[in-house]
């Protein structure tokens, strides 16, 4: 169903990784929520790479999704005690980037794209996927969980053209988030939550 309201030709969706070791992706739809590209990256240069040389960046709406920090903080310290340590007064605040929860990985990027007169917002998937009726039951990012996100993406949303092999977590993330760069610049209600570098990072005011 084309926009009604919108001027983009495109909507762009970047499912982004915390680090190079994990893949990101990026998905294209057109106004009639028709997938265009489906392309998997590492590296920030080739994200970089592809807004500057892609014919669709020029005239489209750009959602990218929040990466979160997962640093080591010490050899002895795992991933999500950052989700869960209680601050005391004995600990220094911020000591190795401790509060640092949010990763400002490609921000660089996605602030050139801001300086093309290009809409860059942001969001996190986990919103996304509840507020649009396909949120995990399953071990997030598990074999299982992405067959049941990708059969989610075709039954509910109508992507009958998503392969019957498996795509990978990041790309389910980038379908994710290019339906909301269209919803959005359709002007449906959002909130913002907060703001990473200026731009802000959005969900959807009403759960689908």
């Amino acid at each position: 169903m084309e926009s009604l309201s919108s001027k983009e030709s495109f909507f762009i969706g970047l499912g982004l990784s915390n680090n190079s070791n994990n893949d990101s992706s990026i998905c294209v739809l057109d106004r009639q929520s028709r997938i265009i590209l489906i392309d998997k990256f590492y590296f920030a240069q080739d994200i970089e790479y592809f807004f500057e040389t892609s014919p669709y960046v020029k005239n489209s709406m750009v959602c990218v999704s929040v990466a979160y920090d997962n640093k080591m903080l010490n050899g002895k310290w795992r991933i999500h005690t950052k989700n869960y340590k209680v601050l005391g007064d004995y600990f220094k605040v911020n000591r190795d980037d401790w509060t640092n929860r949010v990763s400002h990985r490609c921000c660089d990027i996605l602030k050139k794209i801001q300086q093309q007169n290009i809409k860059v917002i942001r969001a996190d998937i986990n919103q996304l996927r509840l507020s649009y009726g396909i949120s995990a039951h399953y071990l997030q990012g598990s074999s299982v969980d992405c067959k049941n996100l990708q059969t989610g993406l075709k039954i509910k949303y109508g992507f009958c053209e998503l392969p019957d092999n498996m795509l990978s977590f990041s790309s389910l993330q980038s379908i994710i988030c290019a339906m909301f760069a269209m919803d959005y610049a359709n002007n449906i209600k959002t909130k913002e939550i907060f703001r990473i570098d200026s731009i802000p990072v959005l969900s959807r005011a009403n759960n689908a």
